[in-house]
């Protein structure tokens, strides 16, 4: 029972320190899971044993002791604030550090040569991150789910935060559909997508910007990104795909087209940097030709010999990958499936299967998951790519929203001499994630950092009550532990038997004698027993029972009698009292 408390404790206290739940600020998630540790540990530790224990204070608890002990207490929970708020952040820093040194070693360096042009073209779905964001969309270390019976309930909550640099950016990116795209991932197998492996490297940057070599034949946008640190993993830079430059100090390239951004040490839980990219739609491109890539990961298909064989058999009605068959094939997917956030699929049946030909309804993670592979057995190199979609343009500030339920899954082929190519095939007519335009008289959410502004005013009208509250708080929890450590009881074997090798606590009829002794000028010695005392002195007739319920408690069988030591006890306060 003990231990399974405590490890049910310290599962809490990883979930709390995860960022689960979102809402809870940080410092309130740390105390409450250092308290759940402290609670269990004390539990754990408060234990019978038969072979030692701690001698009882001589004295009461004084209030000095409470506070000693509930100081003791609130010093380890500040040492769990400090370590749990600044260690990662440090950590992170001195892992880059020593990933730059390791980059400049020349076994490092000839490996990560020998692989950079496959890299490239290829990209990296990387590590097994925990590659999250505060979206619905985006959880778990690199894996993707794709849901069957789970229905998709997205918040209206602000995410990002996008600032065109001049009113021509702005007038590109409301003439067409808004991609912005966080991580892509390449590999589908146990109904899941996860990342394609390869060699993490870290781009450093020239002048404060990192270019990347693109071949722009769109029209550039420039823009500033703002969002949220992300408190439940890495936070990974918001980018529209594809990018050209971007302005950070470094970037972890992890997975293709996927960037994890270095700690932020200025805005606070804020980032917001500057980017130029150059979109690429499938729309606007009139001849495709595939691209070769060196990893055969995008050409994929699922292991499973029925679905794959159903998923060729589609494809071949579709023909050769040309811009008529991959229209054809978008066609297909909106005229036979339907969009809805409530999937409801059967729990034995494979998504991708019951999506396309048996229940044939599914939500924008359906649609892309299906277009890859589909693209993949028509011979197009393609990957489903996380991100948002839409956005909401307000012109005043000439900002776009992009909100949580905006959140948004879309297949990328690769083409030559263009790169990866946004390919959407999700209904137009979707329950979310479609560009709209603000009213000139509807408020802009910006700068409300990520709330809502009555919200935004309520905390900050609240902040001091609330650290107020939560430091008194934690020092009330000190105290009541310190308090329960103290009045901990002695632990014995059974019954009133003592534990062997403590010594017992003197009867309280025992205590009463030798004051009563004391007050006629006769002390009881240390060490000296009870009958050897009471044949120096002349005591009252009442000490014979005295003296035989003492002997026959002590070393017979008789148990201890209330009642007895009750009237031993009035007795002998008598007596003391007619010495005065």
């Amino acid at each position: 029972m003990r231990s399974g408390l405590l490890i049910l404790a310290v599962i809490t206290g990883y979930i709390l320190l995860r960022g689960w739940p979102e809402q809870w600020h940080p410092i309130v998630r740390i105390f409450v899971s250092a308290s759940f540790l402290l609670i269990a540990f004390s539990f754990w530790g408060h234990c019978e044993r038969s072979t030692s224990t701690p001698a009882k204070s001589a004295r009461k608890p004084r209030a000095f002791d409470y506070l000693a002990i509930g100081l003791a207490v609130l010093l380890v929970e500040c040492f769990f604030l400090v370590f749990l708020s600044i260690v990662p952040q440090r950590s992170e820093e001195f892992a880059l550090t020593v990933d730059g040194f390791l980059q400049s070693d020349s076994d490092y360096e000839k490996k990560n040569n020998s692989n950079k042009s496959q890299e490239k073209n290829r990209g990296s779905d990387g590590e097994n991150e925990s590659l999250v964001t505060s979206n619905w969309l985006f959880s778990g270390p690199g894996r993707r789910s794709l849901n069957k019976n789970k229905k998709v309930r997205p918040s209206n909550r602000p995410e990002v935060y996008l600032f065109p640099s001049t009113p021509n950016d702005a007038r590109i990116l409301l003439d067409r559909e808004r991609f912005l795209r966080n991580f892509t991932l390449a590999t589908y197998r146990e109904e899941s997508w996860f990342p394609l492996s390869m060699i993490p490297q870290t781009l450093s940057a020239r002048n404060g910007v990192i270019d990347f070599e693109v071949t722009a034949t769109e029209p550039k946008i420039t823009y500033e990104i703002s969002h949220q640190v992300n408190r439940g993993g890495p936070t990974l830079a918001i980018t529209i795909p594809n990018l050209l430059s971007i302005k950070q100090p470094s970037l972890r390239e992890t997975s293709p087209d996927t960037f994890r951004l270095p700690p932020n040490t200025i805005r606070g839980e804020e980032y917001r940097y500057e980017v130029t990219s150059t979109p690429l739609d499938f729309n606007n491109i009139f001849e495709i030709i595939p691209g070769n890539l060196l990893s055969p990961e995008y050409l994929e298909l699922p292991s499973n010999p029925k679905l794959r064989g159903k998923i060729k058999t589609l494809a071949a009605r579709f023909g050769a990958p040309t811009r008529e068959s991959l229209l054809s094939l978008r066609q297909y997917l909106n005229e036979n499936c339907r969009y809805s956030l409530d999937p409801a699929m059967p729990a034995i049946a494979e998504p991708v299967e019951s999506f396309l030909f048996e229940t044939k309804t599914g939500y924008c993670t359906h649609f892309a998951t299906a277009t890859v592979l589909l693209a993949r057995a028509m011979g197009v190199p393609a990957r489903i790519a996380f991100g948002w979609s839409g956005g909401r343009y307000f012109s005043n500030p000439n900002l776009f929203v992009f909100r949580a339920r905006e959140a948004h899954a879309w297949a990328e082929i690769y083409l030559k001499d263009r790169g990866w190519v946004i390919f959407e095939t999700t209904p137009a007519l979707r329950e979310e994630g479609l560009p709209s335009v603000a009213g000139t008289d509807e408020t802009s959410p910006y700068p409300a950092n990520f709330e809502d502004a009555d919200t935004k005013l309520r905390e900050k009208n609240t902040a001091p009550l609330l650290k107020a509250s939560l430091w008194i708080g934690m020092a009330l929890f000190a105290l009541l532990i310190g308090a329960l450590i103290i009045k901990r009881p002695p632990v014995t074997i059974s019954g009133d038997s003592p534990v062997p090798g403590v010594l017992p606590n003197s009867p309280n009829y025992l205590s009463a004698f030798r004051r009563a002794c004391l007050a006629h000028g006769h002390p009881m010695p240390s060490g000296c027993t009870l009958r050897t005392h009471l044949e120096k002195i002349a005591a009252p007739d009442f000490t014979v029972k005295l003296l035989q319920y003492h002997y026959s408690v002590l070393y017979g069988d008789q148990p201890r009698n209330k009642i007895i030591e009750k009237k031993l006890l009035h007795q002998l306060r008598k007596w003391e009292r007619e010495a005065i």
